[in-house]
């Protein structure tokens, strides 16, 4: 269970303190002219080091492709990301060898494979998300060059705070948010944000937050019925993401309060175009879009790596205190939205995939 995807398939590899940390990509096109410099640039805006609240960990994180590509161009053949780990630091997590620390993997790993790597998480670190946002970009590029689709995202919510959800940020508000070490768009409720951030900063304690997305410009009719719904493909990756606890599309649990004739999204024609007036359903209906803007939220945990003491046991069940050190996010929430952004980008690709091959099976019905 490391490959994401059917038809575009992102198989990860690697763990936080191993000498690498990649991924091989199989269904890119051949002969595609790939934006490497774009795939960086998608790399480092998930980076440590960034702010304040975010790990010190010092990664270049420098993009390296060793296969798949000839003459810059793909050649059709599996396509492998490699990001080399420098700054891992491994003596920091000696004293979590023998100790399962709180709310981590640690306990759950040992239980199911009898043998785990204590150095920052191994391989439920979300470390190994780095060469898969490099994936995610090239599957927006691969998307962009057929269809006029738009990704946006930002910060909705840390800790007790969150933005209003019918709040639709303009561009230049997304690209101020970029600009600020939260990611959240300008609003008076930043500054509470910003206040708790710095508040457990100075406790040694962790926050967690929201993420909101838009996608606009995707076409109707991309999903499969029963179980291959659109919603369902997006929950499956965007809840594989560490840390994240929960995900919702359209109006998602606020719909449970809502009345049918106030939740309907009535349909309207306008030159020869079907949309509909509303957008509770979030761009899917029947597990299928209907050309309206995706819409969806995700949820995220406090990192559980506080550094306040601790109560837990040890490997033969004993009673032990521990005081976490290493390098963690006060709140990893910023850092999540490139990673939101890549994994939405390979379910869209998937999906169109999909779609493509719906439409070659039904040519070759038509026909005969």
């Amino acid at each position: 269970m490391n490959t994401l995807g059917r038809l575009f398939q992102v198989t990860s590899f690697g763990e936080s303190h191993g000498p690498y940390v990649g991924c091989v990509l199989d269904g890119v096109p051949a002969g595609f002219q790939l934006d490497t410099l774009r795939m960086q640039e998608a790399i480092n805006r998930r980076k440590t080091g960034q702010s304040t609240h975010a790990s010190s960990r010092r990664e270049e994180d420098i993009l390296e492709i060793v296969s798949g590509v000839f003459d810059s161009k793909t050649t059709g053949s599996p396509l492998t990301l490699l990001i080399r780990n420098q700054d891992a630091q491994s003596a920091d997590y000696d004293n979590l060898k023998d100790v399962f620390r709180p709310n981590h993997a640690d306990y759950t790993y040992q239980k199911k494979y009898g043998h785990r790597d204590h150095r920052g998480g191994g391989r439920s670190s979300v470390r190994i998300t780095a060469p898969l946002v490099a994936a995610g970009d090239l599957a927006w590029q691969i998307l962009q060059a057929h269809f006029a689709v738009h990704w946006q995202g930002w910060v909705s919510g840390i800790g007790a705070h969150e933005l209003p959800h019918d709040l639709n940020p303009g561009e230049e508000d997304i690209k101020e948010a970029m600009q600020h070490p939260l990611r959240v768009p300008p609003h008076a409720l930043r500054k509470n944000m910003e206040a708790e951030v710095e508040a457990c900063l100075a406790q040694g304690d962790t926050l967690g937050g929201c993420i909101r997305c838009v996608v606009n410009g995707i076409p109707a009719g991309w999903g499969e019925p029963v179980f291959g719904k659109l919603q369902a493909m997006l929950g499956h990756a965007l809840l594989n993401i560490p840390s994240v606890k929960g995900f919702e599309y359209g109006d998602g649990f606020d719909a449970a309060r809502q009345r049918g004739r106030s939740h309907n999204d009535v349909f309207q024609t306008k030159d020869q175009n079907v949309y509909t007036t509303s957008n509770h359903s979030g761009g899917i209906q029947g597990g299928i879009t209907n050309g309206m803007p995706l819409k969806f939220r995700i949820a995220f945990k406090p990192i559980s790596s506080i550094r306040s003491f601790q109560q837990t046991v040890d490997h033969h069940g004993q009673p032990r205190e521990i005081q976490i050190q290493g390098r963690h996010d006060v709140c990893a929430v910023p850092r999540a939205l490139p990673i939101v952004e890549a994994y939405t980008g390979i379910v869209l690709l998937d999906a169109w995939y999909h779609q493509l091959k719906h439409e070659k099976q039904k040519q070759v019905h038509d026909v005969s």
